[in-house]
């Protein structure tokens, strides 16, 4: 029996929490398997197991399924409804780290598009044929790997798959991306050339989820206004993964 994953606590107060989400954890439940466990049900499990009589965790954002780090739950509807107005305002910095194969010229700029949803393949986006909606993201490659690149990212706009496609539009698309890349998971057998694995052992991906983590978030605390900064680590298998690369590719 598969364990539920856990999700870390990076601050909470009177007024919202944040937490480090996992990868392979959605923020909220979804159509096709309403009973797995999520990240506002876990967080709520974590509220009543400490607390006699605990709200339900309000939505701010949301995190896909597959990105890890920071992501932000209201206690209350006022800060709910405070938050949400500075996501839309856009006062809220967001800074991603992304691993991606291939490399985006130049190392370091802004991609401008508009992006809408793709009537052929539901849940997936696509670049606007028409009238869309507008999508900036800065990038920086802090680091190049043979083909990968290790890139600091910062959306400006906050469009449903919005890093993920603006990358690959700078031919540079996230690591193991089902929808806008190739899906392959990253082998040591890809950049190590004489890997093999040991007899009757079969090879185990670096990474087999999408290369994609949340860093950081900073907003305005809705009580006292005091600009904060949420901050999760590079989660183990990332945090490999590149040692991998760094070493043979």
């Amino acid at each position: 029996m598969n364990r539920p994953p856990k999700i870390a606590i990076i601050h909470e107060d009177a007024d919202l929490t944040a937490i480090d989400k996992p990868p392979n954890l959605s923020t909220v439940s979804e159509r096709w398997d309403a009973n797995a466990p999520t990240a506002i049900s876990l967080l709520w499990t974590l509220w009543r197991e400490r607390e006699k009589d605990p709200p339900r965790p309000h939505v701010i954002h949301r995190l896909d399924k597959d990105t890890s780090g920071v992501l932000l739950f209201a206690r209350h509807r006022q800060a709910q409804a405070n938050l949400r107005r500075q996501f839309r305002e856009r006062s809220v910095e967001k800074h991603y780290l992304a691993l991606t194969t291939g490399i985006p010229t130049p190392p370091e700029g802004t991609i401008e598009l508009s992006i809408e949803k793709d009537p052929a393949r539901p849940g997936r986006m696509r670049v606007a044929r028409s009238r869309g909606k507008a999508c900036r993201t800065d990038y920086r490659v802090l680091a190049v790997h043979g083909w990968f690149a290790w890139i600091e990212v910062h959306p400006h706009t906050g469009r449903t798959h919005q890093i993920r496609i603006s990358l690959r539009e700078a031919g540079a698309s996230c690591v193991v991306d089902s929808y806008y890349g190739d899906g392959a998971p990253v082998l040591l057998s890809g950049v190590k050339r004489d890997y093999r694995p040991g007899r009757g052992e079969t090879e185990r991906p670096l990474l087999d989820r999408l290369g994609l983590h949340a860093a950081s978030i900073a907003i305005d605390h809705p009580t006292t206004g005091e600009r904060i900064t949420f901050e999760a680590p590079l989660p183990k298998d990332l945090r490999a993964t590149l040692r991998q690369l760094e070493r043979w590719a």
